[in-house]
């Protein structure tokens, strides 16, 4: 009777962990990197238009990661939906906010796969005075009363650990929320918990001063910061 009851716990722990509606208060812990290299889809496999320019990031190592939503209650499970949906982002940033390009660094689905924003070396759009020394990354989704599936919340673990070991980001970074940047709800308020609980995540993040520069995008909202 008793290895009955605790076969049924485990199979609904499993269905919990499992499904794609998950709550505070599990933490980063819970989803600890052990997937190996992530599965990082190229931005012509996804899509992608060509950028307007690209601007190489003054600081490497990167000393930030921060993590964003999309604040948009559209989700996806499979590669073609969630392609489709990155597109709609960076058609978003490019036409109606005159970007270079999609702002973040990288995206991911619930699909658990990451897609190739901006990529590792190029100055991003997405967080004001953090955007020439940080990888922004952003989870598909609207996160503001659950968190993301396990899958996509494995490939972000796996997606900083890769920068890491690549050199890409600092082994002594910092993770810090979108909301830390800038007067906004992202990354929602359930997700931002979670952010909250990383080994890394600091509570007095530090901006650097604006990188001069002449070109369309930074000019619209002063410099290289967003």
């Amino acid at each position: 009777m008793g290895s009955s009851v605790l076969l049924v716990n485990v199979l609904i722990l499993t269905l919990l962990l499992d499904s794609t509606v998950l709550s505070y208060p599990l933490t980063w812990d819970s989803f600890k990197n052990d997937t190996g290299v992530p599965n990082i889809v190229s931005r012509e496999e996804w899509g992608a238009r060509s950028p307007v320019q690209r601007v190489p990031l003054p600081v490497t190592p990167t000393p930030y990661v921060v993590i964003h939503h999309g604040g948009i209650p559209k989700y996806c499970h499979d590669q073609k939906t969630c392609s489709a949906i990155v597109r709609s982002y960076q058609n978003y940033h490019m036409d109606d906010h005159g970007w270079f390009d999609i702002g973040y660094s990288f995206v991911i689905g619930e699909d658990g796969n990451v897609y190739e924003g901006r990529g590792w070396d190029y100055v991003g759009a997405h967080a004001p005075g953090y955007n020439s020394q940080s990888i922004g990354i952003c989870v598909i989704g609207d996160f503001s009363d659950f968190l993301p599936n396990k899958a996509a919340l494995k490939a972000l673990n796996a997606l900083i650990d890769y920068g890491v070991s690549l050199g890409k980001i600092s082994e002594s970074y910092h993770v810090l929320g979108h909301r830390q940047a800038k007067n906004t709800l992202c990354p929602g308020d359930e997700f931002y918990k979670y952010v909250v609980t990383h080994p890394r995540w600091t509570s007095n993040p530090i901006p650097i001063a604006a990188v001069t520069t002449t070109s369309t995008e930074t000019n619209t909202l002063v410099n290289v910061i967003r």
